[in-house]
């Protein structure tokens, strides 16, 4: 499956997840993933770093969970 990407968690395990979408809200790129056994989505953030790498932030905030949800979910039969 091409949307399936290897992460290092926070405990420094390799863990695979599935990309359920990327979009972006003003000028920031979010990304919704789950992983291989659950469907409860989690929401980061996606930087590029300077040499090209790209860089996953676990969004945290509440509120902006709430916003991001509210629009994945408004625009998910479109990029599914």
């Amino acid at each position: 499956m091409d949307n399936i990407i290897e992460l290092i968690n926070d405990e420094g395990n390799l863990e695979k997840l599935i990309v359920e979408a990327t979009f972006h809200i003003d000028d920031i790129l979010y990304a919704v993933l789950h992983k291989l056994n659950s469907d409860e989505g989690m929401i980061y953030y996606v930087e590029e770093m300077e040499d090209g790498s790209i860089v996953l932030i676990k969004v945290e905030d509440d509120e902006e969970i709430k916003e991001v949800q509210e629009i994945y979910e408004g625009i998910a039969d479109d990029l599914i």
